[in-house]
């Protein structure tokens, strides 16, 4: 058979104006004499000869069978499909699998799952009927309690979550096979869980739109492949992104009395779940650092080292959208991202964001942080009187961090004579990146001195010295005052 061979539309019902019987379905045998029934068409009366008793068939009865049949078939002609009918349900026996109806909005189509199914789409969990086709969509407003959801909210295929939230909420979600899309615009800072009954749930993220699959026995959000971007406009694969895990913009943190707690404030960060893994940017980012507490926050775990080193980690769960930091030992993580045991439950990206000493009362001490450079008061690192005409490696391991890429102070060599002096600070014993020193002393007893600038420490926490004087007893003295990390 071709497409093409569209037979005629039935355009009115057979005798639709003309004389005609209502076909009853029970028997008319007994009652009334030749009518015609569903139950038994035209009874055995009208097949009985006239002089042997019978009764002519009557064409009321062939105009009300045909205009029956004909109705139907206009209808369908119409584009017209059936909604439930409790009464024909009952007489059927139930509607078989497959059937498709209406619902009473006349904007869903319901696909039956089972046979003899008596059950009203239309009405609670629609038991057995999956929504194939729906116009509009549904709007679901939120506050605290949760939700199951009825057929005349999941037989729309889009669905938006409104209100403001005062507690965490979940959506109970039929198990049925099928699409649905999710607009979640509620507000407050609490979570919409989507699930089936006794099934996993996923969290429908705050001011976002999530494409929900159900397999019929959970629901599910999946990543969907992408192809390469052109336009700024387009879905971009992780592989595009050029972002540097952290990568950082007007980094600041302020210490203007020891403390256990300070502020750490960006633009902008880059952090991720792990080297070379997914990718987020957290802008406007302010957090309070608390190395008293443990969890996001605070510690990850235990209590701040007495006069040492933590890392400062910006943490970020993508689930609830929370940004946090973290801090740690540095023995347990000092890398671009936290690689310690204990980060908090949700929180899967991270990014180094600062380096920081300790005091004895394991608190910041006095400092100042801009970008990935930390300034503190001078700590000595070296005060001696020996000469050392080959490179000498001076350990810094109690004053800058063991991830401190480069390091930056003062100096101050002197004699007790009138002499000349020299001496070099620089990042090996080859004396690379060395700063040279060299002046006469004018009078006995004096020294000269000043800064020197951020020397790399290709060694970690390791810088190089030479020190002479020309006559007399030396004395030099390095401090160091920041780190770049």
């Amino acid at each position: 058979m071709l497409a093409s061979q569209i037979p005629a539309k039935v355009p009115l019902p057979f005798a639709n104006s003309g004389t005609k019987n209502a076909i009853p379905t029970a028997s008319q045998i007994g009652i009334t004499a030749g009518a015609a029934s569903l139950t038994d068409g035209f009874p055995p009366l009208t097949f009985t000869p006239l002089a042997s008793g019978g009764v002519p068939p009557a064409g009321a009865d062939f105009n009300g069978i045909l205009n029956l049949v004909t109705a139907v078939q206009q209808w369908q002609s119409a584009g017209g499909q059936f909604k439930y009918d409790s009464a024909f349900s009952t007489l059927i026996g139930g509607y078989p699998a497959g059937a498709i109806l209406t619902s009473t909005s006349n904007t869903v189509s319901w696909l039956n799952l089972v046979d003899n199914n008596t059950t009203d789409p239309d009405s609670g969990a629609a038991a057995n009927w999956s929504p194939v086709d729906a116009y509009g969509a549904t709007t679901i407003a939120l506050t605290n309690a949760n939700v199951t959801l009825t057929s005349t909210q999941f037989s729309k295929s889009i669905i938006v979550l409104t209100g403001a939230l005062t507690g965490n909420v979940q959506l109970t979600h039929p198990k049925l096979i099928g699409d649905w899309y999710f607009i979640n615009s509620t507000t407050g800072a609490f979570t919409v869980q989507l699930l089936t009954s006794g099934g996993s749930p996923i969290i429908l993220s705050q001011g976002s739109a999530s494409t929900v699959r159900g397999d019929g026995a959970n629901v599910f959000i999946d990543a969907l492949q992408v192809g390469t971007a052109t336009q700024p406009a387009h879905a971009v694969q992780f592989g595009q992104l050029t972002g540097v895990v952290g990568a950082i913009r007007n980094a600041k943190m302020s210490v203007t009395a020891a403390s256990a707690n300070a502020t750490f404030s960006a633009d902008e960060i880059v952090v991720e779940s792990a080297l070379g893994g997914l990718q987020y940017r957290l802008s406007n980012y302010s957090q309070v650092i608390n190395l008293a507490t443990t969890g996001a926050g605070g510690m990850d775990t235990g209590t701040a080292p007495v006069s040492g080193f933590v890392s400062l980690y910006a943490i970020y769960n993508p689930t609830s959208n929370t940004k946090s930091i973290l801090a740690c030992a540095q023995a347990t993580s000092n890398g671009s991202v936290y690689s310690g045991a204990n980060m908090p439950v949700g929180y899967t990206a991270s990014a180094l964001i600062g380096s920081w000493q300790t005091n004895p009362s394991s608190q910041f001490p006095i400092g100042y942080q801009i970008d990935r450079t930390v300034f503190v008061i001078a700590n000595s690192a070296l005060s001696t009187n020996t000469q050392q005409a080959a490179y000498t490696s001076l350990s810094l391991s109690t004053i800058v961090p063991s991830n401190a890429k480069s390091a930056q102070g003062h100096y101050s060599l002197g004699s007790t004579n009138v002499t000349n002096v020299t001496g070099q600070i620089g990042s090996s014993a080859a004396g690379l990146a060395a700063f040279g020193i060299a002046a006469g002393i004018p009078s006995v007893g004096q020294a000269i001195s000043g800064p020197f600038p951020m020397i790399p420490l290709i060694t970690a926490q390791t810088l190089f010295y030479t020190c002479a004087v020309g006559a007399g007893t030396m004395t030099f003295a390095v401090a160091i005052s920041a780190w770049t990390f």
